[in-house]
């Protein structure tokens, strides 16, 4: 697994390797006492970073026993601090059969408006019961706390493996 240089420059977090619960809160607690930044940002932020990091340590390919019969996701996160928005990146391993249902997630939460993610929300959260749905909960979320929409790609490694990049941004103009 490589971060990319243009996921590396002018971050204000950056993180490769095993995403455990107790890893993300203080990682995440990193980021809302960072000096220097507007606290509503950093709690956008903050939010964005939950939704993703437990994307990784839930859904992760590749992964570790931690324990006996709890396993937490490998992959990379970086927060960057860039011109006009903050720019939260995680990479992780798939498995094949997954990349088209998290490419129609994505492709679905960015053709919609907030009132139409909401309502997505509420019905999703519905049937979570019925279906393994967590994953595109976190990704409705990350799309309603960042106002923006979901760049991501999926890339095929080999047969067994692909590897999955998504970014989401928030704007540094606080009306947003």
């Amino acid at each position: 697994m490589f971060i990319a240089k243009e996921y590396q420059d002018r971050s204000l977090l950056i993180y490769q390797g095993l995403f455990t619960v107790n890893l993300i809160s203080i990682l995440g607690n990193h980021i809302r006492l960072l000096p220097d930044h507007d606290s509503i940002l950093l709690q956008r932020i903050f939010k964005v970073f939950i939704e993703l990091s437990q994307n990784v340590s839930y859904y992760s390919h590749e992964n570790s026993e931690i324990k006996e019969g709890v396993f937490c996701g490998i992959g990379w996160i970086s927060v960057q601090d860039l011109d006009d928005f903050y720019r939260i990146t995680t990479g992780n391993s798939i498995k094949p059969e997954h990349a088209p249902k998290l490419e129609t997630y994505c492709k679905e939460i960015n053709a919609m408006e907030e009132e139409a993610l909401k309502t997505l929300k509420r019905k999703t959260r519905a049937q979570a019961m019925l279906r393994d749905i967590n994953a595109q909960i976190g990704l409705i979320q990350t799309g309603l706390i960042s106002g923006s929409k979901l760049d991501f790609d999926i890339t095929p490694v080999n047969e067994t493996t692909h590897y999955f990049r998504i970014s989401a941004t928030v704007n540094k103009d606080s009306d947003q």
